[in-house]
């Protein structure tokens, strides 16, 4: 017996070719997909470290500018009361 072009065997081959054709691009679109979040990670961690050098460089600059703050408000006080006492 010829088998007919829409016979169900046909159909459900060419249906199975169809599904594995999309399961195929659908892996390589998940493949592309872990790629970029394994570069999206590399530049987080790239970024973790120059924001961690930038933090130290900051947090001693800015405790000199407390040091430097502290000695003037303290020759402030010096100098007033050096003042204060000449005009005595």
């Amino acid at each position: 017996m010829a088998k007919k072009k829409g016979d169900a065997n046909s159909l459900l081959r060419e249906f199975m070719t169809f599904v594995k054709k999309q399961f195929e691009i659908q892996e390589k679109l998940l493949e592309k997909t872990v790629e970029d979040i394994r570069d999206l990670r590399q530049g987080q961690l790239a970024h973790d470290k120059r924001f961690d050098e930038l933090e130290s460089a900051v947090h001693g600059i800015s405790r000199a500018v407390d040091k430097d703050a502290v000695k003037v408000i303290d020759h402030e006080r010096r100098t007033t009361r050096l003042e204060f006492k000449s005009t005595r």
